[in-house]
């Protein structure tokens, strides 16, 4: 009878630990994002506010209303010297929230890849830590920094199967973003999804810029609703796409990050080059000159 009792402890042992390795770290973020032509930028913001910012409408036999602001993000990118976050579709940013030139929120997300059908993603968030200890040496580093030492570690555990160490990480791109966004919400004022349109600009010169629309469910409930709930949300958020698609053909399906559509823009970019290379490209034009001018005061 011992032995029974003692088997089925351990039996209760292990699906617990089970269940707590295979926890949800995170949330499941499932969007779409549109390009969108310049030249359709106005245009569709007009049709997105006409058609879901008003108080009440109706999709997919769900009575909604939206809500609409605008907001500033500015988003500092994370990469190896190799670039194998931006290979591997990883997406790893500090982000800083602004509205009405209030900082409202900064934190650092960790964004895993797409899962087959392109829709969703993991997204684990980490707080940054604003009462880091200066006799810390990872005070020094630009990423570690923004880290407490237990979400280091947490972080650690994340980056794992990519076969990268925090210490290792370095800054890539940084990016500023302006929101108009409308917050879709059921009738007891719960949040459901957000229509986003980003203008998206390089933070420095020659200061690209794209445009997209995110169509994105709510993480929170969405990784928390059950089968049935969450096939009503993707309904939403497919419904919403097609109508969006229909009013405006041109808007193309492009589900790359931020960072990978930015990155590409500066790669491509001779002035981006340029800028980057701007302190060698004055030292070589002082060595040059310098030489050039020894070489006549020689001759003469």
């Amino acid at each position: 009878m011992r032995a029974i009792f003692t088997i089925s402890l351990l039996i209760c042992l292990f699906t617990l630990v089970f269940q707590i390795c295979n926890a949800q770290d995170g949330r499941l973020e499932s969007e779409y994002k549109l390009s969108v032509p310049k030249d359709d930028v106005i245009q569709l913001w007009q049709f997105v506010q006409s058609t879901y910012g008003q108080e009440l409408f109706v999709e997919d036999q769900l009575k909604l209303s939206g809500e609409e602001s605008i907001e500033i993000f500015i988003d500092q990118y994370f990469d190896l010297p190799d670039q194998s976050f931006a290979k591997a579709e990883v997406s790893l940013r500090h982000r800083k929230r602004y509205k009405d030139k209030i900082l409202l929120k900064e934190l650092i997300q960790l964004k895993t890849p797409y899962s087959e059908d392109k829709v969703v993603r993991n997204e684990i968030k980490f707080e940054v830590d604003q009462k880091k200890n200066y006799n810390d040496l990872s005070i020094r580093h630009p990423f570690l920094k923004l880290l407490s030492n237990s979400d280091t570690e947490r972080m650690s555990f994340h980056l794992a199967p990519y076969m990268v160490r925090p210490d290792d990480i370095q800054k890539s791109v940084k990016l500023k973003q302006t929101r108009s966004r409308v917050y879709i919400k059921d009738q007891a004022g719960e949040s459901v999804a957000t229509i986003t349109l980003d203008e998206v600009s390089n933070f420095s010169f020659p200061y690209q810029e794209y445009f997209e629309i995110e169509l994105e469910l709510n993480e929170i409930r969405f990784t928390q609703a059950d089968e049935q709930e969450r096939a009503q949300m993707n309904s939403l958020n497919a419904s919403i796409k097609n109508k969006l698609s229909q009013r405006f053909p041109n808007l193309k399906v492009d589900q790359r990050s931020k960072y990978l559509k930015m990155k590409e823009l500066i790669d491509e970019s001779l002035l981006s080059r340029l800028h980057e290379n701007f302190m060698w490209i004055i030292l070589g034009s002082i060595v040059g000159l310098s030489s050039i001018l020894f070489i006549k005061d020689q001759l003469l």
